[in-house]
């Protein structure tokens, strides 16, 4: 199996959340850091695409191991920022996989598992699930690049996908992370609790302890 990179997607306003959801603490770090760092080693590169504020973002990576790229169109909306991702991809890369910075705690096992299930099984698309909910991040073959760039309709990359579902696996996940949305202050405060009961040895997905 040839090269995977992951495509960290951080360039939206977060506009529901009132707060930079990129630099948000959680933890002893950041939201995107602690993405970037859960990434490091497993895939063969991280790009982050930012946007929004991304010089902010961006100085914030500084010293990380991650690329980054700015996408001009972000505004738009996030699809843009996904196809941003895919052009900076390396030209040799066999999969990729993609995280919004809105599911802070996927966790390191899940990225691993998910890679090894992918190169077992070499499926077009590979989705985590948890109580038969589609979750994130998706790791994608890179036979399907061409009809996600070429994808006109309104569906995001959810629909860009939909032509390779007959090709599509899914690989259940141990807990809820990879379900875990934070879009809200509220969303965030839940985060933060999960995170805080993890750090207790209190009840918490088992794999944040």
């Amino acid at each position: 199996m040839g090269r995977i990179e992951a495509i960290l997607l951080a360039a939206g306003y977060s506009s529901k959340m009132g707060r930079l959801k990129p630099l948000l603490p959680i933890g002893e770090t950041t939201v995107i850091r602690r993405q970037a760092d859960i990434l490091h080693g497993l895939t063969d590169r991280t790009i982050v695409v930012t946007g929004y504020r991304g010089e902010e973002v961006e100085a914030h990576l500084s010293g990380c191991h991650a690329d980054t790229v700015r996408n001009p169109a972000f505004a738009e909306g996030m699809f843009t920022s996904v196809k941003a991702g895919i052009l900076a991809l390396d030209r040799d890369v066999s999969a990729f996989l993609i995280l919004p910075v809105d599911y802070p705690l996927v966790t390191r096992k899940l990225i691993a598992d998910l890679i090894e299930e992918f190169q077992r099984s070499e499926p077009l698309v590979l989705y985590p699930s948890f109580s038969m909910r589609k979750g994130h991040p998706p790791v994608i073959s890179s036979a399907c690049i061409p009809g996600i760039l070429s994808y006109q309709g309104g569906a995001g990359l959810k629909g860009a996908l939909t032509p390779f579902n007959g090709g599509a696996e899914y690989f259940s996940a141990e807990d809820e992370t990879c379900i875990i949305d934070m879009d809200t202050p509220e969303d965030y405060k839940k985060v933060l609790a999960l995170v805080s009961k993890a750090s207790n040895g209190t009840a918490a997905p088992e794999s944040l302890r």
